[in-house]
């Protein structure tokens, strides 16, 4: 997943030869949150970047700076910071950018509100010796972030897009844990037989 992170950052830096004028906006992106999900009442890290051939000057969330002194005057700028969500209610993340020469731009994220859990169902179990064949999937009414099986202390990664609703195979062993995490962080479990 680190690194998706780059690849927003290296089409910048493809643009940042390109001639464009110099009454353009800067160019502001989220990296993070990923699906706009959050959980009500935790905090979660925000990141992004803004871009402008005459160099960024400043950048605002929710009206403070979050842009380091470091920063300020560079073409392309990374900016990370945290933003404690509500227990209720709607969230709009506010988001502000501003050029070397005063020209700004505005950015307005929905975040989704997420306090359910990802839900496993186990479609079909056949036993193979030792080891259970496991037929299933995970929904989620956001996005499901990523599905992991448990063996004892080790977990290792399933390989599934991220989506709402995402099947899967495995091979593992009696006592193997399913965990599914969803766009917001929340997660469930289930232990095969």
């Amino acid at each position: 997943m680190k690194g998706m992170r780059g690849h927003p950052l290296l089409l910048l830096l493809f643009l940042a030869g390109c001639a464009r004028p110099d009454g353009a906006p800067p160019e502001l992106g989220l990296v993070e949150p990923l699906g706009g999900a959050v959980a009500p009442g935790k905090a979660l890290v925000v990141e992004g970047y803004a871009f402008d051939p005459s160099g960024v000057a400043s950048v605002r969330a929710q009206g403070a700076e979050v842009l380091g002194e470091a920063e300020k005057g560079k073409r392309l700028v990374r900016f990370r910071f945290r933003l404690q969500a509500p227990t209720s209610g709607e969230v709009e993340l506010r988001m502000e950018a501003v050029d070397a020469l005063g020209h700004r731009v505005e950015r307005r994220v929905p975040l989704v509100l997420d306090a359910a859990p990802p839900r496993i169902v186990l479609e079909r179990l056949e036993r193979e010796g030792s080891l259970y064949r496991v037929y299933g999937r995970v929904e989620d009414n956001v996005r499901v972030d990523r599905v992991v099986v448990q063996m004892g202390g080790r977990y290792t990664p399933l390989s599934l897009p991220k989506e709402a609703r995402v099947s899967f195979l495995v091979e593992v062993p009696s006592g193997a844990v399913v965990v599914a995490v969803d766009a917001a962080g929340n997660r469930s479990s289930r232990r095969i037989p």
